[in-house]
């Protein structure tokens, strides 16, 4: 049977009949009503006197306004008590009959909307709330702003810590709860001194909010909140970011100690963690926006925080080593695009790999890398980091041996087509970070710096056509410092790059390259060694594996509203599931991680790609587009389609239906097998002849019957138009052809044999290639440019993936990996499109809050069930609300112990004085389906009975460790005070006398060579103080125990800025800086400068030999 409830858990059995206790149920269903209508009348009447009188008059106005403030008080009073009354009559009416009564379900929705009201006017006049109540050993539980003061920014709570805090003790439950889980937070404003609640910047969870959901509401909410500095704002489980362009630099994410900054980010690790121990299921953050929301930034500082918990802290060595690989990764991986200048061009997937609650090994995953951006970036935008940081960085010497001296961005074809200027001190700061990151990894400086100069002399290679037998070069300088570089003759680089091998039935056959296909080779070859050293850096990083860890996560408990059940939004707990195994990643890794006990599997953070669109958006356009859109239908998947199927099948009734945009029509018009998009461009460039015309008209036929999502574009014959799920998007089909093929052909590859080439890092870049050519010529084979299976140039083997297929199959991979994992939403959003502080642009964050369904999420959550339990889990977290003895513990009375445990929670929430909510469960066949406050109410009871638990545990071991010591003690006691001796001095220079302690054989050997020596030396044994420091020592110093310590506070001075790479630094080059002493922080000193206490790095200071001590007095 199932069972539903709306502020209450059972329902009675009708009956058709009247009877004495239905009319006494009717007369006391009256008597409430007509209570509560006074009660209504009453709050009118006092809004509207409230109304009259203006606010200012309210806080200018001496003694009228007291009195005024006193009427005020005691009327809401009076009401109070009224509502006091209403709740004890409900709870003195016969529950069974008043359950079922559609008159007392509606005087409860009254009652609530009375208390918020009056909650709103009580805060609003400064009363204070109802002291704490506690029902059956429970205390009544807090909001989350009071269970978790990290929630706020560190300078808005120094702003409001002065002004005294109004909020109530919370609840929510199936009858009860508190203003808090109908309207905003109301908490004290930093900006006004009069006490006056911002009932927007306060609300931290969008369920929680008063009045009609409209788009308009969110944007105003979390504009109100990006005003104040919080930029997180949560909807239940799913966080919404804002990207304030403010703060730490991305760069210095990881190694800042800034902790709390960022306490919902934080809290989502931390609910992470806590699941993966107490389920055992895996679990998955996916981070998901536009580029320019800060998904990089927001990934990182995830990785920080479940290192901390779980990874030994910031001072291990393993997380150093992760802090190096992504310093790499960065310049590697990163360049500035129209939209971001920052914009990461690879989809990363992280696993944090963990044993026994404990980061054992962290793995790097690259889903997809911009290889076109290397030789050809978009106009206006800039190729990756690393080219101009190596630019900018690179000494005189190291650009003579690495062949770049007097080149500039300007004079290399594949950095020219930017025309601003670049930050080249910047670049240069980033790029000694570079150098210093890619050395501790493990990997040749100088080997990397040879193939990324190789790769820049090679734009400036051009192949000319001039008519005769062979194709002339312009640049016969830069061929040959290619050549140089890569360890190859100018001649054998030449017939590489110019020369085509074909395999005609078993027959091989060369051929010499026009000026178009070598110069295609030429690009092919410059792709290929740029992707493969990326891969090998990923490679080098993943192979780093932390053994014999020893220290373990311990989870406490906490208030937050953050902790997901074991099915929210539908996720389907599974144990003993694999990790993800990107057979074709960058990695060519795989990894499989079992869940033998509790506190096994991995964390994973997904920061994939948004939806692009660019003024020529092409074949990397469409790979971008596609991912985004892969990602978007698993969100709609877990979040809309999974939680209202399964209400549907277990006939659970939901009040409410939510209309989202579903893309899966898009995908499939994309993966369709045989008149797909994919489908169609694959089988287009398995043959080397066709073009790009045939490759559209095939389009144009095979794809008419997309029901509109494919659209050919009439003013031009290469580009069509694709429905996204957001926008449409069109597209230049110009290079689809050949960058879904991907090729290299072996003419290029065995240039790099051992026996041709004297540079190993580059022959283990196409290890895997030269392998299966077997140290021969060329037989006519085609490589990936990224590692893959060959194929044969015929077009007969089907061994060949191209560049689609190969990303299709690894998305694939990831949404199966994490479907068998349980999910964790953060939607990320920018605040403007220039990337400015001080800018909040309603109509980007506007645009943004439609593709990423923000309002839909709200309504689903607010008005549905996002929290759904097995019967059996919901038995086993909860049993605590109900004794024991009432509960079966069997499985076929699975469904009478829930309706019990929920009678309980009734119970206890009924008990208490708090204002009425209206909260929803429903009882399914096999899961229990619960909405947002009653999930919240049900994590605080259980927070707070594990707390008052854990006390009590704790207070019977201080007993009984009491209890054990007491007779040792005792007889310590009564023995009496001894005096205590010390065979050495405790302070040096102060010496021990003779008389009171009875020196060994070996100590008075010491002490007659310390005798010796002051003799040979003239000095006085006798004086407590040490010999004078001499004159020659750079600064004052102490021995004390052979080590040698500094004296403090001393004066240094600064060698570079801090920060370094900040345009304003706090404190400036060859600046006087006051050093405390030394920093818990391996390599720092804590400095004290113009009235702030920094962190600064050992190396960018050094000692003042001459003057005073800053802040001493002379």
């Amino acid at each position: 049977m199932m069972t539903t409830s709306s502020s209450t858990s059972s329902t009675s059995p009708s009956s058709s009949s009247s009877s004495p206790a239905d009319d006494d149920m009717e007369d006391d269903t009256l008597s409430i009503s007509s209570l509560v209508h006074n009660s209504t009348q009453t709050l009118g009447v006092l809004k509207k006197s409230m109304a009259d009188m203006s606010w200012m008059d309210l806080m200018q106005k001496g003694e009228d306004r007291r009195k005024r403030l006193n009427v005020f008080k005691t009327v809401l009073r009076e009401l109070s008590k009224c509502c006091t009354d209403v709740q004890v009559g409900l709870r003195s009416t016969k529950q069974d009959a008043v359950a079922s009564s559609e008159e007392v379900v509606l005087l409860r929705e009254q009652l609530r909307s009375l208390s918020a009201e009056m909650m709103f006017l009580r805060q609003a006049l400064g009363m204070k709330a109802a002291s704490q109540t506690h029902t059956n050993g429970l205390p009544h539980l807090v909001t989350p702003m009071q269970a978790d003061q990290g929630y706020m920014d560190p300078m808005i709570r120094e702003s409001t810590s002065s002004i005294p805090s109004h909020h109530n003790s919370s609840s929510s439950g199936c009858s009860c709860g508190t203003n808090s889980q109908l309207s905003p937070y109301f908490l004290p404003s930093s900006s006004a001194g009069t006490g006056t609640r911002d009932p927007y910047t306060e609300l931290e969870d969008l369920v929680h909010m008063s009045g009609p959901l409209t788009e308009e509401a969110v944007l105003k909410v979390l504009h109100h909140r990006w005003q104040r500095g919080e930029c997180q704002t949560r909807i239940g489980p799913v966080l919404v970011n804002i990207n304030p362009y403010r703060g730490i630099p991305t760069e210095q994410v990881l190694q800042h100690s800034r902790h709390g900054h960022h306490p919902h980010l934080h809290n989502v690790a931390n609910t992470a963690l806590k699941q993966l121990i107490e389920t055992g299921t895996s679990q998955s953050i996916i981070l998901s926006g536009a580029t320019g929301s800060g998904k990089t930034y927001a990934s990182q500082l995830l990785l920080r925080q479940l290192h901390e918990l779980a990874g030994g802290g910031a001072e291990t060595e393993s997380f150093k080593h992760l802090v190096n690989a992504f310093t790499v990764l960065r310049s590697l991986g990163c360049a500035k695009t129209k939209h971001n200048s920052n914009s990461s061009r690879m989809g990363q997937y992280i696993e944090a790999m963990m044993s026994n609650c404990s980061i054992y090994r962290t793995k790097l995953h690259c889903y997809w890398l911009d290889q076109s951006r290397v030789v050809q970036p978009p106009q206006g935008e800039r190729g990756y980091h690393i080219f101009y940081q190596m630019l900018a960085g690179l000494s005189a010497e190291e650009r003579v041996k690495l062949h770049l001296t007097g080149y500039s961005a300007k004079d290399l074809h594949y950095l020219n087509n930017v025309t601003e200027a670049d930050d080249s001190e910047r670049d240069r700061i980033r790029f000694d970070a570079w150098r210093k990151s890619l050395t501790s990894l493990g990997i040749h400086f100088f080997d990397v710096m040879r193939v990324m100069a190789a790769i820049l002399l090679l734009g400036n290679i051009q192949f000319i056509d001039d008519g005769g037998f062979e194709l002339d070069i312009k640049g016969n300088n830069e061929i040959k410092s290619v050549a140089a570089l890569l360890g190859v003759s100018g001649v054998a680089l030449y017939r590489g790059l110019t020369t085509r091998t074909r395999n005609l039935k078993g027959q091989v056959f060369k051929s010499l390259c026009d000026a178009q296909s070598a110069n295609q080779n030429r690009d092919s070859l410059a792709k290929a060694l740029y992707c493969r050293t990326v891969s090998a850096v990923i490679r080098k990083v993943n192979s780093i594996t932390r053994h014999n860890n020893t220290r373990h996560y311990s989870a406490t408990s906490s208030g937050s509203d953050d902790t997901l059940s074991n099915d929210s939004l539908g996720c389907k707990p599974m144990r003993h599931q694999p990790s993800p195994v990107p057979s074709k990643s960058s990695t060519n890794q795989s990894s499989t991680s079992s869940h033998s006990s509790m506190g096994d599997g991995f964390i994973s953070i997904l920061d994939m790609f948004g939806l692009e669109s660019n003024e020529c958006n092409k074949f990397e356009q469409l790979c971008v587009n596609f991912s985004a859109e892969t990602i978007e239908q698993f969100y709609t998947t877990r979040v809309f389609k999974h939680t209202q199927d399964v209400c549907r099948q277990e006939n659970v009734h939901c009040d409410i239906n939510v209309e989202y945009c579903d893309n899966t029509p898009c995908l499939q018009f994309l993966l369709a097998q045989d008149h797909g998009l994919f489908s169609v461009i694959d089988s287009e460039s398995r043959s080397l002849d066709n073009t790009c015309d045939q490759l559209i008209q095939t389009l144009n036929v095979k794809c008419t019957q997309s029901n509109g999502y494919y659209t050919s574009a009439l003013e031009n014959s290469h580009q069509f138009t694709i429905k996204h799920s957001s926008q449409n998007i069109t597209y230049d089909a110009s290079d689809f052809l050949d960058a879904n093929s991907d090729v290299i052909s072996d003419d290029v590859i065995t240039i790099f044999q051992k026996r041709s080439c004297n540079f190993g890092f580059t022959t283990h870049l196409f290890s895997q290639e030269l392998k299966t050519l077997q140290g021969g010529s060329p037989k006519g084979l085609l490589f990936r440019i990224s590692p893959s299976p060959p194929r044969e140039c015929s077009g007969k083997s089907e061994t060949f993936t191209t560049y689609s297929q190969d990303l299709v199959f690894r998305l694939d991979s990831l949404i199966k990996t994490l479907d068998q994992t349980q999910t964790h939403f953060v939607r990320c959003i920018k605040s403007n499109n220039k990337e400015e502080p001080t800018s909040f642009d309603s109509d980007v964050v506007k645009q943004q809050l439609k593709s990423l369904q923000i309002l839909e999420t709200v309504h689903l959550i607010t008005g549905g069930y996002p929290h759904q339990l097995k019967m059996s889990e919901f038995v086993r977290r909860y049993r605590f609300l109900a004794h024991h003895k009432r509960l079966r513990g069997t499985s076929d009375r699975l469904h009478d112990d829930c309706k019990i445990l929920l009678d309980c929670f009734l119970h206890i929430m009924d008990n208490s004085n708090l204002p009425y909510v209206s909260t929803r469960w429903s009882l399914g066949t096999k899961h229990i389906f619960l909405s947002v406050e009653a999930w919240q109410c049900l994590e605080r009871l259980r927070d707070s009975r594990r707390d008052i638990a854990a006390v009590i545990i704790q207070s019977y071991v201080r007993r009984w460790s009491c209890k054990t010591k007491w007779p040792t003690l005792k007889s310590v006691l009564r023995s009496g005070p001894k005096r205590v001796q010390f065979k050495e001095p405790i302070y040096e220079g102060i010496q021990s006398p003779p008389s009171s302690v009875s020196r060994s054989s070996s100590e008075s050997h010491r002490y007659d060579v310390v005798q010796d020596s002051c003799s040979m030396y003239a000095i006085d044994s006798s004086k407590p103080e040490p010999p004078p420091v001499p004159k020659n020592r750079p600064f004052p110093y102490t021995v004390t125990s052979s080590v040698k310590s500094a004296d403090f506070p001393q004066t240094r001075i600064m060698t570079h800025n801090f920060p370094a790479d900040c345009k304003d630094p706090l404190v400036k080059k060859g600046e006087l800086i006051l050093v405390m002493g030394p920093c818990d922080t391996d390599g720092f000193l804590v400095v004290e400068h113009n009235n702030y206490t920094l962190k600064v790095p050992h190396q960018h200071t050094q000692l003042k030999p001459t003057g005073y001590t800053l802040g001493t007095r002379i």
